[in-house]
């Protein structure tokens, strides 16, 4: 590798030209050399943004693209696998938008795959990089909370049935709420309580594509409830909010002082309460100012993870997000998907073996 990461962006949506392309912009020592897409707009589009020196409307040209270093994959997850082994095999590093998949038995192969490389492969769940989900898997891990008993979150986006196209408006393609969304939740999940998911159950909402909202609870294998609403129409947030025997923790993770830590009978209406947050507040404002242009720590979290993968380059360290990583997500997807076509409990090892 040159002093510079080289990198190609495979798939110039949205995820790719508002959130990593202008992430990776910040970093000094990574340079996006090539992109690729189908629709040639948004190849243009991306070059008036960031500038490409080299564009292709076919993804096999940006692999073959000499030079380059890495490749970043944000493309519908059927042919997210297929393209990631094919980048391997041309020696280059790989990152990986979740869903990874749709299919458990192609999750395997590419770690099948992947274990034979000496390349970087990750994926990308970029919430992992968060400040405030990082200070609220400490508190976890503390034991503040006692023995922890329930998990409740939110994630919405506000996304318009009339401007998306394709996979994302069918579930079994991996779209609606159940899909990129509910990933990223069930991996948040995973990575603040320290368990893997033991069952789901789900229930969603069509409109003019699939799962415009959906609702999921379930149970950790440490015995943890869980739930979430998800949604595709509400406007953006993303809450977690955790009980034990001994406090609660609730953090908004788009608000820079959204971390909040309540003790074991402590009211939130409490005046006590309500003056700590407010020193809070004024604690954590200074330091949020000259991130609120950019989105905060949302944004943040995307630049962050994007210097942990170029960090894994150049070390050989192993990423804090994995291929099995994703695939443990990937089995959560799809037991919700099941259960909200079923009306049934899914054991998410059930759902995982009927899809190897």
């Amino acid at each position: 590798m040159t002093a510079r990461l080289r990198l190609g962006f495979a798939g110039c949506g949205e995820v790719s030209a508002e959130k990593h392309m202008p992430a990776v912009a910040e970093i000094r020592d990574i340079e996006v050399v090539a992109v690729a897409d189908i629709d040639p707009a948004r190849l243009a589009y991306v070059d008036r943004r960031f500038g490409a020196p080299h564009r292709y409307d076919d993804v096999a040209n940006l692999i073959g693209h000499a030079g380059l270093d890495a490749v970043a994959l944000c493309l519908p997850p059927n042919v997210q696998i297929q393209t990631a082994i094919a980048a391997l095999d041309a020696g280059l590093h790989v990152w990986i938008d979740p869903p990874t998949g749709l299919s458990l038995a192609d999750c395997d192969r590419l770690i099948e795959r992947a274990r034979g490389s000496d390349r970087t492969v990750m994926v990308g769940f970029h919430m992992r990089w968060h400040r405030l989900v990082d200070a609220t898997r400490a508190i976890v891990q503390s034991g503040r909370l006692g023995t922890l008993h329930t998990l409740r979150g939110i994630w919405s986006s506000p996304r318009h049935a009339d401007r998306l196209k394709g996979w994302r408006r069918h579930r079994m393609e991996g779209g609606g709420a159940l899909g990129e969304p509910a990933i990223d939740h069930f991996d948040l999940w995973r990575y603040v309580l320290g368990g893997e998911i033991a069952e789901l159950s789900a229930v969603s909402i069509n409109d003019r594509w699939d799962d415009a909202g959906a609702v999921v609870s379930g149970r950790m294998s440490n015995g943890v409830l869980v739930s979430a609403v998800l949604s595709e129409r509400a406007n953006h947030d993303v809450e977690l909010e955790i009980c034990g025997d001994a406090g609660r923790v609730r953090v908004s993770l788009i608000r820079f002082e959204g971390l909040e830590y309540y003790p074991a009978g402590a009211m939130a209406s409490d005046p006590r309460q309500r003056l700590a947050r407010l020193v809070h507040f004024a604690k954590e404002l200074p330091r949020a100012l000259p991130r609120m242009h950019k989105s905060g720590d949302y944004r943040t979290s995307y630049r962050d993870q994007w210097r942990h993968f170029l960090d894994c380059i150049r070390t050989g360290a192993p990423p804090q997000s994995t291929l099995g990583d994703g695939r443990r997500a990937l089995a959560a997807m799809l037991a919700a998907m099941e259960s909200a076509d079923t009306g049934r409990v899914v054991p998410v090892d059930a759902a995982a073996l009927r899809t190897t």
